[in-house]
């Protein structure tokens, strides 16, 4: 069974995206891909934090998960994971 997501306007299959995890400051901390088993923001903060403590200290400290295309994925994330993103440069 395919299952479809919209993402600003635009329709991608979920298999097709990914769950990325932001630090306060916006930056990717964490990528994981998108599916059935991974339908929510909640099952992948699961997947990337397991305990629940772990999970409301990251939500307090501004941690946010936002579910992306490959074309953002690409265009934003990836300079994040590879550690030439803004982000870091600005720390």
């Amino acid at each position: 069974m395919k299952f479809f997501v919209e993402i600003d306007g635009e329709t991608h299959r979920l298999g097709d995206c990914n769950w990325v995890l932001k630090n306060g400051a916006g930056c990717a901390v964490g990528s994981l891909w998108a599916g059935a088993d991974v339908a929510s923001a909640e099952l992948a903060h699961r997947e990337f934090t397991p305990l629940k403590r772990d999970r409301d200290r990251q939500t307090r400290n501004g941690y946010t998960l936002e579910l992306v295309g490959r074309e953002q994925w690409k265009a934003r994330i990836m300079p994040c994971i590879q550690g030439s993103c803004s982000h870091r440069t600005a720390a």
